[in-house]
Order: C-alpha cells, then structure tokens, then sequence
C-alpha cells in the first residue's frame, strides 16, 4: 500500500543570501516606522496640535482677564459713577404713592401760616412716559386760601421741592385786596415699581459709603483710619480673619418727636426746624431751613433740643450726628453746649459741609472731667461776616460710643464688651439673694462670684462694692 501512495514532490529550499538577508532587514525596520509612524507619532501630532490649539484659547483668555483686572479700578469707578447718577435720578421721585405720607411732605412744605389748606383730594394712580420710562404719577387737588405772599411761597416751595411735583394746574379768585381762594392740582411722580424702596420713609444715597465712620470711604484709593474706639486690628489676630461687629451706641436724640424749635442769632436769621421724613433712624428727622445775612460777629441758625435734657455725666469714647447735606455749603456745622457751671461751650463739629447726601459728623467734646456733666442744648448752622447764605440740612440721630459699645478678641471670637453696675452689700445679703434681688433670678450667682473674685460660701461683708453685669 505504501509503495502505490503517490509520493508529494518536495520543496526545494536555499539559504539566503546575504543581500537578500538585508533587504529582509531593511523591509522591517520601514514596516516598523511606518507602523510607529501612521499609529504613533501622526496620533501624538495630532494630539499636540490640538493641545497648542487649547493653549492659544486659554493664552487668549487669559489675557482677556489680565485686562479686565488691570482695569478693574476704573470699572469700580464708573460703577459707582453710575450707581451715584442712579441714586441722583431716583432721589428726584417718591418711592412710593402713599396718600399719608405725600399729605406729611405737603404739609411741611407748603407755608402753613400764610396759607390755609382746607382739604386733599387723590386722583387714582396713573403711568406716564418720561424718557421711554413708565413713571407712575397721581394727582392731588389742594383747595387753598391765603395772602399774595403766601401763594407766592407755595407755588415756590412746589417748585423747588427736590421730588418730582408739578403743578398741572392752577385757578385763583379774589376775596378782597389781600386775599385769595384758589384751587391747585399738584401731579406727584413715583418710582413704584421701577426700583425698591421702602414705603415707610423716603431714603436718599448719593454715595456707596462701606466705611461707615468716614464721609469719603467711596473714593478711589481711600484707607480707613480706626474705628472709633480702636484699631482695626484684633489683637491675636493679624490676618484679619476675626470678624469684627459693628458697634451701636446709645442714642441721645433721634429728633423722631417735634419737640424743639427754631431760633435765629440776630433777626436778619430767618428759617425754620421742622419734621422730616429723610433720616437714618426711625421715621423722622429734623429739617433746618434757613436764610442767613451775616452782618453781625455772631450768624447763626440755631435748633434748641434743651426741652431733651440731653446730659454727659462723663465724655465718651465718640460722639456723632448724622447730617444730611443736599448740596456743598460754606458754612459750619456745631453744637453748643453747658457745662456743669453753667459756661457755655460752642463746638464746631464740621468746617464747611465738604458732602452731599449722609454724612456722619464727629462731635469733639471737651477733654476736661471738671466741665462735666455736660448738657447739650443747640445744634446750628453758621456763617462768618459778611457772608450771606440759604439753604436745607437735615440732622438725625446724636449717637455717642462709650468703651462698652466695642468689644475684645476672645479666642476665634470677636465679643462685645460688658457694661457693669455696682451694688453695695446690705445686712443679711448672700450672692444668691443679691443675684435675685437684682436679676429677678438666683442663676447669675457663680457669674457674680467670678466677676467679684469671690469663692462659694465666703462671706459678705457689710458694704463690700460688687460689680454686677448690667442687664
């Protein structure tokens, strides 16, 4: 059987020879870098062209940024610049159509001794286009009767208020020679809806002040001196990272109740203080008017606030009144004062008003314990001889700061400090029952104990001075 199988020719083999063996080795190596090539570095190529592509757009922004920051400055600037045109436009109109409050601004407003207002009447609320703005508007009717001079006046003060009013229309008939029945149709013009205010009171700010104790924190460049009190560094604490609270102090008077009047230096001093819904505290403020021909050593337009009994037993650490200027004035603003032996002291607190809008005005008090308790009496307006000048302030609140408005670094915290009072120790008294006599409850008795270095069940003596925490 084997020798009938037919036999498969076999393949005839040779070495290779030398050339062929390197023309074998030279196809390789170009397999090779063309596979390294097509699958390697053309996909790094790609990949790095791509990256470079990325890196151009990132460059570009990045440089986009760098000018955006190296101009933040004057962005800031003409934000605020803006933010102030805003503020300046807004203050021209009513936050709001309240009947009650355009009622108060009219009455004060309008001359009440040489007209008589019989009654108001309200139109509905109205829109009216100004300046591609939708203003709301209403009309009030004001029926009047009066004298020539003062219709003159009110036609004027409507005419100069710094809201927006217009007089839509006016109707006159004679009484007699010195008298007049009139009717007049006032158009009021309102921001409602158009930017947030707060119903309740008219506010008014020119500049975005963030540093409350200055009048100029919103200029470029401005640094903040210390706080009233202190530094603003915390002690233990130089990166800043303790918050430090903002201090309140007592207010002495708010001028929120008409209980003081006008009161001219000489009688070529006209004017009048009058309720004022611009202010900072409450609803009130106090609105000084006045008209002043300095012709005399002494020109001022004085408010006497002496009815408020307003009395320092000892000078605080700050004293301030917030003043609301609508224009740069000339004059200087004061305080005037009595001493305990009943000498008068003038202070002035502003040379010149050097602000528009809120300014808050450091009082300078005198230095001397012996002059103390001090009572103050006036604020006032005043101008040096032979200067003639008119115009509107509104003053607000007279805040004064003593040591315990402040406060002290404790650990990570930033804590107001304590207000004490003292006690004398009576027959039969313990901690427990001078903590309930005071308090109203015995579980301030260990504060007591450790206020006073004092240990449980160590005795009282009688008329031993123990320093209670004011609550």
């Amino acid at each position: 059987m084997e020798n009938n199988r037919r036999r498969l020719p076999k393949i005839k083999t040779r070495p290779l020879t030398s050339t062929e063996k390197t023309l074998l080795v030279l196809l390789a190596i170009v397999l090779v870098i063309w596979v390294g090539n097509k699958f390697v570095i053309m996909k790094q190529q790609e990949r790095i062209q791509a990256l470079q592509v990325d890196r151009l757009e990132y460059e570009t922004k990045i440089a986009e940024m760098n000018s955006v920051l190296r101009r933040e400055n004057d962005i800031k600037a003409e934000w605020e610049q803006l933010t102030r045109e805003k503020d300046e436009i807004l203050s021209y109109y009513f936050p709001t159509l309240d009947q009650a409050q355009i009622i108060y601004l009219l009455n004060d407003m309008l001359p009440e001794e040489q007209v008589e207002i019989a009654d108001y009447g309200f139109s509905r609320p109205d829109i009216e286009n100004i300046s591609e703005m939708e203003v709301a508007n209403m009309g009030v009717s004001v029926p009047f009767s009066g004298n020539y001079d003062g219709i003159r006046d009110m036609i004027r003060a409507i005419e100069l208020s710094p809201r927006r009013m217009m007089i839509d229309s006016l109707s006159l008939d004679r009484v007699d020679d010195s008298a007049l029945n009139g009717n007049m149709n006032v158009k009021i013009y309102s921001v409602e809806g158009l930017a947030e205010a707060d119903p309740n009171v008219i506010p008014i700010d020119v500049t975005d002040n963030p540093n409350i104790d200055t009048l100029f924190g919103s200029f470029p460049g401005f640094v903040a001196d210390a706080p009233p009190g202190g530094s603003t560094d915390v002690p233990g604490d130089p990166d800043g990272e303790i918050e430090i609270p903002e201090p309140h102090g007592d207010i002495l008077h708010s001028f929120e109740i008409r209980n003081y009047e006008f009161i001219p230096s000489h009688p070529l001093v006209v004017g009048s203080a009058v309720p004022s819904t611009i202010s900072q505290h409450g609803r009130y403020g106090m609105r000084l008017e006045y008209r002043i021909l300095g012709l005399d050593q002494e020109n001022r337009a004085y408010v006497d606030i002496s009815s408020q009994n307003i009395e320092l037993r000892f000078p605080p650490s700050e004293l301030y009144l917030s003043v609301y200027s609508f224009n740069y004035l000339p004059g200087n603003i004061g305080i005037k004062a009595i001493d305990q032996n009943g000498n008068d002291a003038s202070m002035t607190i502003s040379t010149g008003v050097p602000w528009i809008g809120w300014g808050k005005v450091s009082v300078p008090l005198p230095g001397d314990m012996t002059r103390y308790p001090l009572k103050i009496t006036h604020v006032y307006y005043e101008v040096g001889r032979a200067q003639d000048d008119f115009g509107v302030l509104i003053f607000d609140k007279l805040e004064a700061f003593y040591s315990e408005h402040y406060g002290e670094s404790v650990g990570d915290e930033y804590v107001p400090l304590q207000e004490f009072i003292f006690y004398e120790v009576q027959p039969g008294d313990t901690v427990s029952g001078i903590s309930r006599k005071v308090y109203g409850t015995e579980k301030y008795a260990s504060e007591i104990l450790k206020n006073n270095e004092m240990k449980t069940g160590q005795i009282l003596p009688v008329g031993k001075i123990l320093a209670l925490v004011k609550r």
